[in-house]
């Protein structure tokens, strides 16, 4: 971890150092030579030497107007080497430098798959959501609303609808298991709290997930209003609902209001 973290630094260190005066020498030419032989190492999968190209262009040809093309394939090599949080770095530091860029859009849209990437794996398969850390999926489709919002007409539109949709399956399943946990204990109140947080958020068209709540509907009808308005903490009682309460919470905190987001996929 810690050598994570060096690392990070040193790269956000380097890029944002960069405002110097090129050396003495330096040419255009010369700049877009060494880009390109950074993206003939990248088409090739040679990540190292991919990278030493690339950060030879953005130390030594800060000026050039290859510098930006080279921060964000730089971002684009750490994620090909699954270097998430190395790539997040690389591409704020470019958006917070070139924010009109013409590649800000993809870089946006990058940084948003970047914390994607880091969602696990192994979510569908574990029994029990609540034990299972998925911030780094309500950040990716926070990102994935706002690119959407911010850039309705780009060529990427069509993959990040594509990359929200497979992130707001995960955010349904998880508030479903939860539901589904509380249906169980007879808590209908958490039951509809989690329908309710699915309904006003997401857009389900899964015949299976739909099943699923209809289900659960049939077990807890919402009554009333109130049925709605009860603290999670009125909810859980039981020892082993510890973990479902604090997911609850982190969900009310975390999660946006949906917006131009696209039908979630079928969850298998």
């Amino acid at each position: 971890m810690k050598k994570k973290l060096f690392l990070v630094t040193c790269i956000a260190s380097l890029l944002f150092s960069c405002t110097s005066a090129p050396k003495v020498g330096e040419t255009e030419s010369d700049a877009e030579t060494v880009y390109r032989q950074g993206l003939y190492y990248l088409e090739k999968d040679d990540y190292n030497n991919a990278e030493a190209k690339f950060m030879k262009v953005i130390s030594d040809f800060s000026f050039s107007k290859y510098e930006p093309y080279a921060t964000v394939a730089l971002g684009d090599t750490y994620f090909e080497k699954e270097e998430f949080s190395s790539a997040i770095t690389v591409y704020e530091t470019f958006l917070k430098r070139h924010p009109k860029h013409e590649l800000a859009p993809e870089a946006e849209l990058h940084k948003a798959n970047s914390y994607f990437a880091q969602r696990p794996s192994d979510f569908f398969l574990l029994p029990d959501p609540s034990e299972k850390d998925i911030e780094e999926v309500y950040t990716a489709a926070a990102l994935y609303r706002e690119f959407l919002k911010k850039y309705p007409d780009d060529k990427n539109v069509e993959e990040c609808r594509e990359n929200l949709a497979k992130a707001e399956t995960i955010l349904i399943e998880k508030d479903l298991r939860i539901a589904e946990f509380y249906g169980k204990k007879k808590k209908c109140a958490g039951v509809n709290l989690r329908l309710k947080h699915i309904s006003e958020n997401y857009e389900v068209t899964s015949p299976k997930v739909a099943a699923r709540i209809n289900k659960l509907r049939q077990k807890c009808p919402p009554e009333t209003a109130l049925d709605y308005q009860k603290p999670v903490t009125e909810v859980v009682e039981e020892g082993n609902s510890e973990n479902a309460s604090q997911t609850e919470n982190n969900a009310q905190e975390q999660t946006t209001p949906r917006e131009g987001a696209s039908s979630a996929s079928e969850t298998k």
